[in-house]
């Protein structure tokens, strides 16, 4: 990661929009050419953040998911801002919308498809040994080709091998995190989920799955 110089930094935000920020400062922008810019602020004097910036772990899980074929954001550069005791990653967005936007407008026949589309996804994330622990709805595009990608990646591991069972089922509470999600996965479409889920892995792992759903969500 080089260190970018904050004249660079106000250069490169000229003409840019403010996606997502916080009290602490900008998080995400749009710049003027159409890229983006994710800063990653460290917020404790010591924090993993020095010797694993988050902002490289995001350019490394992208180039190992596009390597998986995998859609990802791609990473045109890393940096830190020493000062600001910040790094971060600049990158060429995905095309397409979130799930979460997608499906509120769905109609139920589509939008149950479009699950069981998921769970196969969710599968193969899960086959490949992707655990990405900010996989929620609103971190999954759907894009014009129909594929899924990924944004929103620095909180990710990937070992290579299928995830354990146990870790599937943690992955499951982080998906199921938010109350439209769950109407979604859970409460309207869930045999679509698991269908889907069945087919990218196996029965077993479909059962599994189900009997983790059932834990968190009896009703």
């Amino acid at each position: 990661m080089r260190a970018l110089r904050e004249t660079e930094l106000e250069t490169l935000l000229q003409g840019a929009k403010t996606i997502e920020a916080d009290g602490h400062g900008l998080k995400v922008a749009r710049l003027a050419n159409g890229s983006f810019l994710k800063l990653f602020r460290r917020k404790r004097l010591l924090s993993s953040s020095l010797w694993s910036p988050p902002a490289q772990r995001f350019a490394d899980n992208a180039r190992q998911l596009v390597s998986l074929g995998i859609p990802a954001p791609v990473i045109i550069d890393t940096f830190q801002l020493p000062r600001n005791r910040a790094n971060g990653v600049l990158y060429e967005p995905l095309p397409g919308d979130t799930l979460r936007n997608h499906w509120r407008d769905l109609e139920p026949a589509r939008r149950n498809s479009e699950v069981q589309s998921f769970g196969r996804f969710l599968a193969r994330l899960h086959q490949l040994g992707v655990y990405f622990r900010s996989l929620h709805l609103g971190n999954v595009l759907l894009l014009p080709d129909g594929q899924f990608g990924l944004i929103d990646l620095s909180d990710m591991r990937i070992s290579g091998h299928p995830l354990a069972a146990g870790k599937r089922r943690r992955n499951l509470q982080h998906i199921l995190r938010y109350k439209e999600d769950v109407q979604w996965l859970v409460k309207e479409h869930r045999p679509a989920l698991l269908e889907g889920y069945a087919q990218g892995s196996s029965a077993e792992s479909a059962k599994s799955l189900a009997s983790a759903i059932q834990r968190l969500h009896p009703n």
